[in-house]
Formats: C-alpha cells, structure tokens, sequence
C-alpha cells in the first residue's frame, strides 16, 4: 500500500492520552491488595512491566494493551499493560482510538525522539499532555499497521524468548554454585576438609580501570570499545555506546567486568574485549574457572553492600579492598566438575545474547523505514 495513503496529524487527535495520578502511599502494598501500580518506569520490563507495588486507593487507570510511557526522566520509556493497573504520575496511558493497538507500541518507539525534541523531554526533564497531544506524525492505513505490528513483534517475541531462556539458564547455574559451594549439599551439608576460606586475589586476577583522556571519546566506533562505569551494564552483557581511541586498560572477552564505585558490585561479563574506565574493575580466574569466579561473585553481593550502605564514607572500592574479599576456595578438581556444567550453560547464555543483538538490530533498523513508509511491509519476510 503506498505511503501516499497515509495520514498525517497530531496524536491527539487519533489517541486517547491518560496522565497518572499518584495515590497516597499509606494505600500502597506488597500484598497484592487491590491493583498492581506502577509510579514510574522503575519496572518496566523488556516489552511488559513487573509489579513490587499495589495499591486500594485507585487514581488514574490503564486498561489491558494499553501502551505506557515515562513521562518523567528517563522521558520516553515504553511498555504494555496486560491487565488493569493504576498509574501514578511518573507514567501515562495511551490507546489508539481506531486502530492497532500492537502496532501503536513500536509507532511510540519511533516518534519518542520527536517528542523529546519538541518538548522538555530531556533526559532531566518530562512532558506533559499538551506535549504528547501535539505531537505530529504520520499515521498509515489500519491493514499496514497490523502487518507492521506483526513483523516487528515477531522480532521483539523471539528476543523475549531469548531473554526467558537466559533467565532460566542463569537461574541453573545460580542455583548449582549454592548448592556446591554455599549448602555444601554434595559433600554432607558441610565444607571439605581440603578447602579453604581465602582472599579472592589466590584464585583471580583484578584490573582496575582506567579512563582515557575525554576528547579520545566517539560513538561512531573508531578505536576501542570502552565502558566508563555501569552505565552501560545490561543484564549479564554491556551494551556499546562509547569507543576511545586511546585505550589504558583493557578487559577481555569473558572477564567479569564489576562496578567499583556506588553502586559497587554489580556485575557484568564482557562480550568483546574492551577498554573499561575507573568505574569498573576487571576480574578474571588465574586456572580459566570464569564461570566459577562469575557465580562466586555474584553470591558476594552482600560483601559489597558495605560499600553503598547509606551514611558510609565508602561508595567505591579499591583494588587492595577488592583483592582481599573473603571466598571459598575448593579444590581444584571439584571446581573443574562445576565448570564442566555451567561452563556450558554459559556458552549457551552468551549465543543466546549474540542473537539477541543481531534481532536488535535488525528491529532497529525496520523500525524508522517502515514507520515512513520507505520500505512496503507487505515486501518483508522475517
């Protein structure tokens, strides 16, 4: 269908737009009493929020598919609701009025950019309903919208799928390493005899980062991929953003990248190798036990949350500090039989992930030419 076809308008005119309204927080409960509630972008998910929140005093509402949207920094982050939920006033609702609602989820996604640069939707800033209702775009015929909905979504559901199985295989490994080197359940409820509690440096290497001079800085990928603290932490994997073309330290493929200042101690693994600033340290097993010295770090959450408690002087952590953490250290023969299983579980996480990026991409760049028409959906096979 030609993009002749299309309307052009403000979406106001073809949405029904519902800015949050915060009830009062002695209503609010864990219990699941009354509705799920959501006050900002906090929760959202990859597609569709999770709920920690409910509330029995019911203020503003978003109803089954509708699309939500941050109104407040980070402006411009988009879900779908599955059920009923209360929306406070970091949030609002917007449901096309004669048209596919699916397909208004990836039309936000596309003309966030818009808004933001149209009204005070800075990365400090929000937006409010006149902001949104005035927003004008192009809007095409109901049939291309259902068939640009369901190319998009069909990428978006295998991603999700992806996500579901890295969760779940994570989950594996987690529990695996509690049992082994936590529970001791394999060995009598009790640590071995021949193991050892010792200093995190007898099993692994630490590197601290280093950041390079500012003006070796680009996003158009010259020199080295460099990550300057969590920033860019994704949920196993960092996501690029950052290059440098004079890199100091360096991590490498597989080494545990960990945040050092606050918040310390959320983790990462590095896809590539990469330049790391002096936001984050990397760490790497001195016998190539990753995946041992990755799950031993992830159980040490709570050694580090010393360094974020409120009213510390801390909130960063240094190399000696960083080195000299208490873990357990097993033989080395019962480490090799826990890398002989999760080892795989985590190659099979890291595929997962590669294809993930590459369904991003692919997404990501659909998503501008569809939107305007430039490519005929009907032409598309995925």
């Amino acid at each position: 269908m030609s993009s002749k076809e299309w309307k052009k308008c403000k979406l106001g005119d073809i949405c029904i737009i519902n800015m949050g309204q915060s009830p009062k927080s002695e209503f609010y409960n864990s219990k699941g009493e009354g509705l799920p509630f959501l006050q900002g972008n906090r929760t959202f998910g990859f597609m569709y929020p999770d709920f920690d929140t409910y509330t029995t005093q019911i203020t503003k509402t978003a109803e089954p598919m509708d699309v939500i949207m941050s109104v407040r920094a980070p402006v411009g982050e988009l879900n779908i609701v599955s059920n009923k939920v209360c929306i406070g006033r970091g949030v609002c609702s917007i449901k096309i009025k004669n048209g596919q609602q699916k397909f208004l989820y990836y039309f936000m996604k596309h003309y966030i950019s818009h808004l933001i640069n149209q009204g005070n939707g800075t990365v400090f800033g929000s937006v409010n309903k006149n902001d949104i209702s005035n927003l004008e775009v192009l809007l095409p015929p109901i049939e291309t919208q259902e068939k640009i909905a369901r190319v998009l979504s069909s990428l978006d559901d295998k991603i999700e799928l992806n996500n579901k199985i890295n969760q779940n295989l994570e989950q594996q490994a987690q529990a695996i390493f509690k049992s082994w080197f936590v529970d001791f359940e394999p060995f009598g409820g009790k640590m071995p005899e021949d193991w050892k509690v010792g200093n995190l440096y007898e099993i692994a290497n630490v590197t601290m980062g280093q950041s390079p001079d500012g003006k070796s800085y680009n996003e158009n990928g010259y020199g080295e991929v460099f990550y300057q603290g969590r920033a860019e932490f994704g949920s196993r994997y960092p996501t690029r953003r950052l290059y440098t073309t004079e890199p100091k330290r360096m991590a490498n493929a597989g080494d545990i990248l960990m945040s050092v200042r606050a918040p310390v101690g959320d983790i990462n693994v590095a896809l590539e190798k990469c330049c790391i600033g002096r936001g984050l340290a990397s760490i790497s097993s001195r016998d190539n036990f990753n995946s041992f010295i990755l799950y031993t770090l992830m159980n040490l959450k709570r050694s580090f949350d010393i360094y974020n408690a409120e009213g510390t002087v801390f909130g960063a952590i240094n190399k000696d500090s960083l080195n000299s953490i208490e873990v357990i250290i097993p033989t080395k023969e019962e480490i090799y039989k826990f890398e002989e299983i999760v080892s795989n579980l985590d190659k099979m996480i890291r595929q997962n992930t590669i294809e993930v990026q590459k369904l991003q991409k692919i997404r990501d760049t659909l998503l501008p030419k569809l939107m305007s028409g430039e490519i005929d959906v009907s032409k598309v096979e995925v």
